[in-house]
């Protein structure tokens, strides 16, 4: 069944009590629905080691995402407050809040190095980056992050690495970038 965005005055009159059990299923769903929008999520991980060849001291888009889900609240229905376009960037279609996340296990052909990882709205870097040392090139490092903050419609953001000194191939062993509407 899907659910319908209503406004405040519409949810508090369908929610007001409960002592006559008159709150359906439809009313709970389409609150929910209000509060989260349409709780648009977009997963994507690596399905196995992807490499990304010659990272150097600037910034540069992960690319190594391959599977996408998008699922609303009503699991049989997919999601439409976000997007993953083939440029590896998620797109807003509608304004709102929305929590953002990412990781990565990886392991880097060189030693000593410092991998700093950042998020891109709009094509500009947003602070904090992510550090990450690697001191033997054998070793598997994990970086993880999350925000919650407000997009409007057309909006995009995506994920980029760099490498403190000289060049590296990364190796990711798995990845994660999702999108979720909470306001």
């Amino acid at each position: 069944m899907a659910q319908t965005e209503r406004d405040n005055v519409v949810n508090r009159t369908n929610l007001a009590d409960n002592t006559a059990g008159d709150i359906s299923e439809t009313d709970m769903r389409d609150a929910l629905a209000s509060m989260m929008g349409y709780g648009s999520m977009v997963l994507t991980v690596v399905g196995a080691p992807a490499v990304m060849n010659g990272v150097g001291t600037s910034f540069v888009l992960i690319n190594v995402f391959d599977q996408i889900q998008a699922k609303s609240i009503d699991v049989n229905t997919n999601g439409t407050d976000v997007v993953l376009s083939p440029d590896w960037k998620i797109t807003f279609n509608s304004n709102g809040f929305y929590q953002v996340n990412f990781y990565c296990s990886f392991s880097s052909s060189q030693n000593n190095r410092l991998y700093s990882f950042a998020a891109h709205v709009n094509g500009g870097a947003i602070q904090p980056e992510i550090d990450q040392l690697i001191g033997n090139g054998a070793d598997t490092q994990v970086v993880a992050g999350m925000g919650i903050a407000s997009f409007n419609a057309g909006d995009f953001i995506d994920i980029r690495v760099k490498v403190s000194t000289g060049t590296a191939d990364l190796t990711f062993l798995a990845a994660g970038f999702s999108a979720h509407r909470v306001g």
